[in-house]
């Protein structure tokens, strides 16, 4: 297969895309007369070509690759799947702008629906395209099985360092807070937080402390570490893997404790051989967080400010 087709596909898809995007904002601002509807098809289109051009991509690394002994990683490049699975999470959370903006503000009504989907979107492109292009295409072959041998001695391991997790992170957190105010950079509320705060318990719960886990899990110690072990050795596995993990939350606060959290993920997943245990390590960490910031939420615990 030609490299050609993506590229052609992705740069024009871009590009139709942004300019379209830009006619519709002029016209908003009354620079210019458009039709809103036609812009927005042709955006669509424009980001359809994008899809198209990096899905291409995707698979010609895969016909590529299959012809590698069945220990080396026969999947396509992290990068790319990471690419795809943000882009299938951005098109997801799309017809939600508003309440989007409403959770961002802290102002104006949150669909249930919105709600749901702005959660769980990024998980649910990182589940999507790691089945479609790692998984069932056997790219990581000789892997343990899922949930492994001993499911229990694994959930056990990792709720036990579940919790030293959470505090080394949550002292991590405090300082480098505490850094970005000493320096007139006070770190504003993440998305997370503005969550808890804001949608529903049930929903948020569910969302960060079960679905997260697993879908972070399985595609960043499950894909990118072991993919990474094989291609490039034991040291890029880790730091690789962690960067990626912490580049997606968004958060320049929080961006060295979740590296260390994802360098953390890694070494319990290595060591147990199970995926199972560093899930319920990251279910942990994320279940005493949101535990503690909804019993603030709902005057059960008070935290000085």
């Amino acid at each position: 297969m030609p490299r050609w087709p993506g590229w052609v596909l992705a740069i024009t898809g871009v590009v139709v895309a942004f300019v379209a995007l830009v006619a519709i904002e002029l016209g908003r601002q009354g620079f210019v007369v458009a039709d809103s509807l036609v812009l927005g098809l042709i955006a669509l289109a424009g980001g359809l070509a994008f899809v198209a051009g990096l899905v291409y991509f995707a698979v010609r690394q895969i016909r590529i690759r299959r012809v590698l002994p069945p220990e080396r990683y026969r999947g396509p490049s992290v990068f790319l799947l990471l690419a795809l699975a943000l882009v299938i999470g951005s098109a997801l959370t799309a017809p939600f702008t508003d309440d989007a903006l409403a959770l961002g503000s802290g102002q104006g009504e949150i669909s249930l629906l919105g709600s749901a989907v702005i959660l769980v979107a990024a998980q649910l492109g990182l589940l999507i395209v790691g089945y479609l292009f790692v998984y069932r295409t056997n790219a990581l072959a000789a892997l343990p099985s899922f949930p492994g041998r001993d499911p229990i001695p694994a959930i056990v391991a990792g709720l036990g360092w579940g919790v030293l997790a959470w505090i080394g992170s949550t002292i991590v957190l405090f300082l480098v807070s505490e850094l970005l105010a000493r320096i007139g950079r006070p770190p504003p509320v993440g998305p997370a937080e503005q969550a808890i705060a804001l949608l529903d318990p049930w929903l948020v719960t569910v969302a960060i402390v079960v679905f997260a886990p697993i879908a972070e899990e399985l595609f960043f110690r499950g894909i990118v570490f072991n993919a990474w072990l094989r291609e490039a050795g034991r040291t890029w596995a880790y730091i690789g893997s962690a960067a990626l993990f912490a580049a997606i939350h968004l958060s320049l606060e929080s961006l060295l404790p979740i590296f260390l959290l994802g360098l953390a993920l890694a070494w319990v997943y290595q060591r147990t051989g199970n995926l199972i245990a560093p899930i319920t390590m990251h279910a942990t960490v994320n279940g005493i967080s949101v535990a503690i910031a909804l019993a603030v939420r709902f005057g059960i615990l008070d935290v000085p400010v």
